[in-house]
C-alpha cells in the first residue's frame, strides 16, 4: 500500500510539472478589413506661406462597416507620420467624431513637416486613419486605412529680414539687416537712422521674393510675387523699426526708443530693494521680456520700504532715472522724464511705502515715458 502511495504521489508531480511546461495560449483579434478607403486630394504638394490659411489637402473616407448590428457611434481619427521614419517622426491624434472628410491648411501641415525635415526638402508622408466602433457588448479592434503623398514645406520664420529703404530726397537705396531678439519668435527689429524714404522687406538680402509690404496703417502683407507696396516714413532721427509676422499682429511698427547710454542695461539701487546701494550690481539689471516690446524694461524682485533710483551704468557719477518728484510712491506716480545726471536736477528717489514682490518697468518709448509697479507671486 505504501509503495502505491509513494507511485501515485509521484505521478501527481509529474503532472503538475508538465502542466507547467505547455506554452501559454495568446489569443489574437483579427484585423478589420479596409472599408474606409482613406483618399488625398493630392498626390504631391508644395506648401506656400502666401497661401498658409488656404485649404492644401482634404481627405475622404468611406463608413467603417460595424461587424454587429448594435452599437452606440462610430468615430474617427487621423494622423500623420513620415514614411520612412515612423516611430521618429509622427504627429498626435486629430479626433475628428463622425466626419467623413476633413481639409488641413497650408500652415496646419507646414507647422508638422517642419520638425521633420529643412524647409524646402520634400517628404514623403502617410495619414493614417483609424475607425473605432464604440459599443458596450464586445471590443472590435479598429479599422485602419492609410494613403501616402508628398510634401514640401516653407521656412516660417526666417533668420533675418531686410529692410530696403530709398530715400526721398536722393533716390539713394540701401538695404538693412533686421535680425530676432529671440530666434523663432518671427518679431524682427533694427535700430536705424532715418529721414523722409520708403521702405519694404523681404526675407533675402539678393532676392525681390518673398517680401513683406504695407497693407493698410501699420498692417503688412506677405508677397511671393508681383507688386510690393512700400511704407512710407517722413521722421528723422534714430528710429527702432519691428516687423511682427505672426499671425496675430502682422504689422510694422517705427518707434522711438530711448537710446541708453550703455545699450540696453539699467540697474535698480536704493534701500527700497532687496538689491541696496551698489550701484553696479548685476542683480539690479532690467531685462526685456517681451520681444515685441523691446522698450519696455522690467525688474522683478523684493521691496520693502525705502528709496530707489535706476542706474544707467555702473557707479554713481553716471546719469540716473529720477523720481518725478521727491518721495513720489512707484505704485501711483507713474510719470517718467528721461535719465540725466544729478547736477541736473538733484538726487531725486521714489519712495516705496508697501514692502513686498513687485515687477518696476520703465517703458522707455520716447513719445511715452512711463513706469508701472505690480504685484507677483
Amino acid at each position: 500500500m505504501n509503495t502505491i502511495n509513494k507511485f501515485f504521489g509521484l505521478l501527481c508531480v509529474l503532472l503538475v510539472f508538465t502542466a507547467c511546461n505547455e506554452d501559454p495560449t495568446y489569443f489574437t483579434l483579427e484585423n478589420q478589413p479596409d472599408d474606409m478607403h482613406l483618399q488625398a486630394s493630392v498626390t504631391e504638394l508644395t506648401l506656400s506661406k502666401a497661401q498658409e490659411d488656404e485649404s492644401a489637402v482634404t481627405f475622404k473616407w468611406n463608413t467603417v462597416k460595424s461587424p454587429i448590428e448594435n452599437y452606440d457611434s462610430i468615430t474617427y481619427a487621423l494622423r500623420f507620420y513620415a514614411t520612412d521614419s515612423k516611430n521618429e517622426h509622427h504627429s498626435d491624434f486629430f479626433s475628428l467624431g463622425s466626419a467623413h472628410e476633413v481639409s488641413f491648411t497650408h500652415k496646419d501641415l507646414n507647422a508638422i513637416v517642419a520638425r521633420w525635415v529643412p524647409a524646402g526638402t520634400s517628404i514623403a508622408i502617410t495619414a493614417e486613419l483609424v475607425g473605432t466602433v464604440n459599443n458596450q457588448i464586445k471590443y472590435i479592434k479598429p479599422e485602419v486605412s492609410k494613403v501616402e503623398f508628398r510634401v514640401t514645406g516653407y521656412e516660417k520664420n526666417p533668420t533675418y529680414l531686410y529692410a530696403h529703404i530709398k530715400d526721398d530726397a536722393t533716390g539713394a537705396e540701401r538695404v538693412e539687416r533686421m535680425s530676432q531678439r529671440q530666434l523663432g519668435t518671427g518679431i524682427y527689429e533694427a535700430t536705424l537712422s532715418m529721414k523722409p524714404c520708403t521702405y519694404y522687406f523681404t526675407t533675402s538680402a539678393t532676392d525681390a521674393y518673398p517680401a513683406y509690404g504695407q497693407d493698410t496703417g501699420e498692417k503688412v502683407k506677405y508677397v511671393d510675387n508681383g507688386n510690393v507696396q512700400p511704407f512710407t516714413n517722413t521722421v528723422t532721427g534714430k528710429r527702432t523699426i519691428i516687423v511682427d509676422t505672426n499671425d496675430d499682429f502682422m504689422d510694422c511698427r517705427v518707434l522711438n526708443i530711448v537710446q541708453l547710454p550703455n545699450p540696453e542695461t539699467i540697474r535698480i539701487v536704493g534701500d527700497g530693494c532687496s538689491i541696496g546701494w551698489d550701484p553696479a550690481s548685476s542683480e539690479g539689471i532690467f531685462t526685456i521680456e517681451n520681444p515685441r516690446y523691446p522698450y519696455i524694461y522690467s525688474w522683478v524682485g523684493e521691496f520693502k520700504v525705502g528709496e530707489i533710483k535706476v542706474n544707467t551704468g555702473t557707479s554713481w557719477g553716471d546719469q540716473f532715472f529720477y523720481a518725478p518728484e521727491p518721495n513720489a510712491d512707484p505704485a501711483v506716480n507713474h510719470q517718467l522724464s528721461m535719465f540725466r545726471y544729478e547736477s541736473a536736477g538733484g538726487d531725486v528717489k521714489w519712495k516705496v511705502t508697501t514692502p513686498g514682490r513687485f515687477k518696476f518697468s520703465l517703458y522707455l518709448d520716447a513719445d511715452d515715458l512711463h513706469t508701472s509697479f505690480e504685484p507677483v507671486q
